[in-house]
């Protein structure tokens, strides 16, 4: 692992087009990071799918989270790549994709087990560092301009008021994933999960050093996915063709 933080730290991996985009949960860190993708002709990569999938392959194998040791070699006894179809990278397990279940509230209610643990997130850092970076990457998450790409050019954290984060997760969950939970529950899970990630022995969350913070709670995606754009060298937009025939 040194060795590899050696090359990461002296060059030998290529960082000249990484934005990370960290925050909280419901901050609209997945929306806006694929926007700015698309207006890169990039890629967007989220963190939390890896933590998302771990989660739910130990809810399929029915282990018991609250054994740290157990929990570590979830990544190690199973195949996790990263696979770049389209726009976004995919996380696969064993070469499977689960799909949406991976935002259900039965695989939030148990990610914690899985994101606070530090063995795990050790040995998911070389890959989420080797994802393809042959056009831009947006990689939103918690840690990723803290952590896993400290030495990004450009780093943005991103927040909004529980309550107001609260209103977009309890929206997601009614149309998007058929699931209807009480407003004042959703907005417990959201506050728990803060505190979880602020106080949690690895990787808390928190902005990355000269970072670019951006409260989204009296803000539209589009003013918000502007005031990123703002933030990024001009190199990295690709022009438009304007000429004609």
């Amino acid at each position: 692992m040194h060795e590899w933080d050696d090359l990461y730290r002296t060059g030998g991996l290529r960082l000249s087009r990484i934005l990370t985009l960290d925050g909280p949960a419901g901050c609209g860190k997945s929306t806006v990071s694929r926007l700015i993708a698309r207006s890169l002709g990039g890629r967007m990569f989220s963190s939390g799918r890896i933590y998302r999938t771990l989660t739910w392959l130990g809810l399929e194998k029915d282990i018991d989270f609250t054994d740290a040791e157990v929990v570590a070699r979830l990544a190690l006894d199973h195949s996790l790549s990263i696979v770049a179809p389209g726009s976004d990278f995919k996380v696969l397990v064993d070469g499977n994709d689960p799909g949406d279940v991976l935002d259900s509230t039965r695989v939030t209610g148990s990610i914690h087990y899985i994101s606070g643990n530090a063995a795990l997130r050790q040995s998911v850092l070389p890959l989420q560092r080797s994802i393809p970076q042959d056009l831009p990457v947006v990689a939103e998450g918690r840690d990723m301009g803290t952590v896993v790409f400290p030495d990004a050019p450009v780093k943005v954290f991103l927040t909004a008021s529980s309550h107001q984060r609260a209103v977009r997760r309890h929206a997601e969950l009614r149309q998007r994933l058929s699931e209807d939970l009480p407003f004042e529950e959703v907005l417990q899970q959201v506050e728990q999960r803060d505190a979880r990630d602020r106080e949690r022995d690895v990787s808390q969350m928190r902005p990355a050093e000269g970072a670019c913070i951006v409260d989204s709670t009296e803000m539209s995606i589009e003013e918000v996915v502007a005031t990123v754009l703002e933030r990024i060298p001009a190199d990295w937009i690709p022009e438009t063709d304007s000429s004609t025939e």
